[in-house]
């Protein structure tokens, strides 16, 4: 056998080595995910539909409210694994976790809590760029709607 032959050999075999090694290596420690949660009231009221929401509305007027006031907007980057908190009205709390990445979802894992209660504990898996919309407490004249977009 020619000594050219052997030398590719052993490049077939340390590149197929490598290959296998980089399969095993987990993801990166660092994995970001971006958030955005906006908290929006919804109620019968005749405030109207808030030009803000305009690409949420097909989603919104399925509720069966007529009036949608897009209260606060929080956008939070988070590394996978971290948890993000924003303050929702009604002296609330939403705890936002990025879990995984995994078949074109973001998963995240959510809890909102009022002092020592907790009100919701759930798994969202949102389309990468999409948004799932969370009914949420009553408040004021109406009730919150926590619309969540997430991306990686």
């Amino acid at each position: 056998m020619s000594r050219k032959v052997k030398l590719h050999g052993w490049i077939f075999w340390g590149v197929g080595l490598m290959l296998l090694w980089g399969a095993a290596v987990p993801p990166a420690h660092g994995e970001m995910f971006h958030i955005e949660v906006q908290v929006i009231l919804a109620s019968n009221s005749d405030e109207g539909f808030d030009p803000r929401l305009l690409a949420l509305k097909k989603d919104l007027l399925a509720l069966n409210y007529i009036s949608f006031q897009l209260l606060g907007n929080k956008g939070l980057a988070m590394e996978r694994g971290k948890t993000g908190r924003l303050e929702v009205p009604g002296g609330r709390v939403m705890e936002v976790t990025p879990e995984r990445f995994e078949k074109g979802k973001v998963i995240l894992h959510v809890k909102i809590n009022e002092g020592d209660a907790s009100l919701l504990t759930t798994r969202l898996r949102i389309r990468d760029h999409g948004t799932v919309m969370l009914g949420g407490p009553p408040y004021r004249h109406g009730f919150l709607v926590l619309a969540v977009t997430a991306n990686r």
